[in-house]
């Protein structure tokens, strides 16, 4: 079965050379590249992992600072990435929303061939999703050039961990009710938002809404997935890893306890990223 794997990351060589450096005015890069799981991983060392979990390709970004220059180093590795290994590697480019020059970059990344913008990290880089005035230049450039967002969301609720932070459902609902024409995934099952499909009127304003399933083999059982089946959202659900923090063989010990069929399955791994990408390519 093809697989497209919807949320890698990885990282200039610089940056872990450098960490501390940047660390001191990153202070939410600090708190999660000092977490017992962080990994470091290049673009040759994903290549090698995709190629033995059979991973035809994965949307790749690096990490969301609030340093503008730092975006634009992370996304030159990344595109870099993309043109030396066109097709396995889709890129996503990371921007500071609030900060100058944000459009400008979504603008370059775009024209570079970017397919996406994200994974944004809403606490790190001083976003309220909820609120319009961080959001609209976003959302209406990535409109413009046709690119959906990938926005980091948590559930508000268990236990505490690096790089939780307080975006959510509620957040993310807000966010797609403010600009409903953006095609949005939220990584981490939107935080629950995924359970909101269930209400008719929110059905509607989750219209152009994914979610993917990054990080889920520490927070919750396979029932979620066919939870997510259950109520009709399994066309917009995205098999996403998180590599390098975690790989396929965790979520294959999981999805092999789900009831999903095998039309199912191949929409969770692989149908449901590609139409998303042909999407952007309209």
């Amino acid at each position: 079965m093809k697989i497209i794997d919807a949320h890698v990351h990885i990282y200039p060589p610089e940056f872990e050379k450098e960490r501390d450096k940047i660390a001191e005015k990153e202070p939410w890069f600090d708190i999660l590249t000092q977490s017992k799981v962080h990994k470091w991983c290049t673009a040759e060392e994903l290549i090698v992992q995709m190629d033995q979990d059979g991973i035809e390709s994965s949307f790749v970004t690096s990490f969301a600072f609030y340093d503008q220059g730092l975006c634009k180093i992370a996304n030159d590795y990344v595109l870099d990435t993309a043109k030396k290994y066109p097709g396995r590697i889709q890129p996503l480019a990371v921007i500071s929303p609030v900060r100058r020059g944000a459009t400008d970059e979504i603008a370059r990344c775009a024209d570079a061939g970017a397919v996406g913008i994200g994974e944004l990290f809403p606490d790190g880089q001083h976003i309220d999703i909820s609120d319009s005035s961080d959001t609209w230049r976003l959302a209406a450039e990535c409109d413009e050039r046709n690119l959906f967002i990938m926005i980091h969301t948590a559930e508000q609720a268990g236990h505490q961990y690096n790089g939780k932070g307080k975006t959510g459902a509620v957040e993310a609902a807000k966010f797609v009710r403010n600009n409903p024409l953006t095609k949005v995934i939220f990584a981490h099952f939107g935080g629950g938002l995924w359970a909101y499909e269930a209400m008719p009127e929110m059905k509607l304003a989750l219209s152009n809404t994914y979610y993917d399933t990054a990080a889920m083999p520490w927070l919750f059982t396979h029932e979620i997935i066919d939870s997510i089946f259950a109520i009709g959202a399994g066309h917009k659900l995205l098999y996403g890893s998180d590599s390098p923090i975690l790989n396929l063989e965790r979520y294959k010990k999981l999805l092999d306890k789900t009831s999903l069929t095998e039309e199912n399955l191949e929409l969770l791994l692989y149908k449901n990223a590609k139409k998303l990408l042909e999407k952007t390519k309209i």
